[in-house]
């Protein structure tokens, strides 16, 4: 469904949008509870649980908003008319796009005297996105936590995922997390979402 910027699709988009970026703040902070743990007091069974399913829902609910971003971008609820593998290369050049535009923003802003205290040296900043990273960013989404999938205990390490791409990952979301993350102390109103009521309200006349 094609939609215009300003118009009331648009606005139940961002909307969601803004649902989905909390979601995957939600379960970031989840994921570096238990990661702490881990760290701190040694890693068990049920601590790598928690972190691993932690993390895997982090992974989708960034992916999904990086699709919803695209699919406003475009114009388009379904992002393009295309299918199959002309539909992923779209979608995984965008990714790959914004990945390394974030990457070169904070390369930049080192170089110019712009970039804040808690950055690190330029050098992990100053690479090219592995070309494999949309690719396997979306196969992890759709594996680790979007579909029940036999590779998800045996083929794919969500360890070595981590291990290659977290930087990229995180500094997607941080990108994104200043525009649609929480910005005043008032939880914001997400429409059917926050209107949600275990009971039916009834209307009295």
């Amino acid at each position: 469904m094609k939609f215009e910027a300003g118009g009331s699709v648009d606005s139940d988009h961002c909307t969601a949008l803004t649902h989905e970026m909390f979601r995957c703040h939600d379960e970031f902070q989840r994921f570096t509870y238990y990661a702490t743990i881990m760290i701190m007091k040694g890693r068990t069974r049920e601590v790598s649980y928690r972190a691993y399913n932690a993390y895997s829902s982090f992974v989708h609910h960034l992916y999904e908003f990086i699709l919803g971003c695209n699919a406003r971008d475009s114009g388009n609820t379904k992002i393009t008319n295309k299918r199959g593998e002309d539909r992923t290369l779209i979608i995984d050049g965008y990714i790959m796009h914004h990945a390394q535009r974030v990457m070169d923003q904070y390369r930049d802003a080192i170089k110019d005297g712009r970039a804040p205290d808690w950055v690190n040296d330029i050098s992990f900043y100053d690479v090219k996105v592995p070309e494999e990273f949309a690719k396997d960013f979306r196969e992890y989404r759709n594996k680790v936590c979007g579909h029940v999938a036999y590779e998800r205990s045996s083929k794919l390490s969500l360890t070595q995922f981590y291990d290659r791409y977290h930087k990229y990952l995180y500094y997607l979301y941080r990108d994104s997390l200043g525009w649609w993350g929480a910005k005043d102390e008032e939880f914001p109103d997400l429409k059917e979402i926050t209107d949600f009521c275990v009971w039916i309200e009834e209307e009295h006349a």
